[in-house]
């Protein structure tokens, strides 16, 4: 049985992100909206999943929102007086303006087409305010040709097996991760998981099409500049268009 994205993968997600350093990347995550030079921000996590970021930055910002597309993840939530929305990011209801946006686990990959990047940097831009910053990490071609193997594996947890194939298609331009998961019942479902490798300049098209600039771009995780043999991007992006 086909299921949708984040669906039955929800029950283990927390089981297979296990080796991520969630405390560190908040960190790197809440330096970055030090580029306000305010404080008390509000902040808004886009493809928040279950929540596991916003747990280390909940403290941090006067209002914390995190939304997200599957509705089977944000019932997995790690923390549940986060504020929550279900919701596509290209298509975000928020009247409320945010200082401070951001999305990690390059969930902007997952976006298929040029026309759905620019439409969620303009919903994004929609409701940011004139100051605020907009950041988001990418996965790029030469980080999935060197670990697309790394992520071919099978386990189980709590009574559900799993097993995950990763594939890059490079005449494509998508990564695949393809899960079979069978429930405790016995039923066995499969996900199939696409993000799109954009090319390193193709960002700046669709940033320069777009309300933003690209303000700052890192190398994920540190403060060096990025260029296009980067394997994960940290954009920093600001509003062409802010009143003065």
């Amino acid at each position: 049985m086909r299921v949708n994205s984040y669906s039955a993968l929800a029950s283990i997600y927390s089981h297979l992100m296990k080796s991520i350093d969630y405390d560190k990347w908040a960190d790197y995550i809440f330096i970055l909206s030090k580029d306000i030079q305010r404080t008390d921000l509000s902040a808004l996590e886009l493809a928040g999943g279950t929540g596991t970021i916003a747990k280390y930055l909940r403290k941090r910002f006067k209002n914390l929102v995190i939304c997200d597309h599957s509705h089977e993840m944000l019932t997995q939530l790690s923390n549940p007086n986060i504020n929550r929305v279900c919701c596509d990011m290209v298509k975000l209801p928020f009247k409320y303006k945010f200082d401070f946006i951001y999305s990690t686990f390059d969930s902007v990959n997952y976006l298929l087409s040029k026309e759905k990047v620019i439409n969620m940097l303009n919903a994004v831009s929609n409701c940011l305010t004139e100051d605020g910053i907009f950041t988001f990490d990418v996965s790029m071609e030469k980080n999935s040709v060197r670990y697309q193997r790394y992520l071919n594996r099978k386990g189980k947890f709590q009574n559900i097996s799993y097993s995950q194939k990763s594939f890059y298609n490079d005449k494509s331009r998508i990564h695949y991760n393809a899960f079979e998961i069978t429930l405790p019942d016995g039923t066995k479902v499969d996900e199939m998981h696409k993000q799109k490798i954009y090319a390193f300049e193709d960002y700046f098209c669709f940033i320069d099409a777009s309300n933003f600039y690209v303000h700052k771009c890192y190398e994920a995780f540190s403060y060096k500049n990025a260029d296009e043999n980067t394997e994960r991007v940290q954009f920093i992006l600001k509003k062409k268009y802010a009143h003065i």
